[in-house]
């Protein structure tokens, strides 16, 4: 077995974000926004 070449691993840098961590909580952001909004709509309508 050979040991894989540690040359070849590259850390990606995530767009717009300094991190990988802005993206999560952007989503996390997104998903909870929409929850409320589902949640307004739900009421309003029933």
């Amino acid at each position: 077995m050979t040991e894989p070449n540690k040359e070849l691993k590259t850390e990606e840098k995530a767009p717009f974000f300094k991190s990988w961590k802005g993206w999560y909580l952007l989503v996390l952001g997104n998903l909870v926004f929409l929850i409320i909004l589902f949640y307004l709509f739900t009421n309003h309508y029933s």
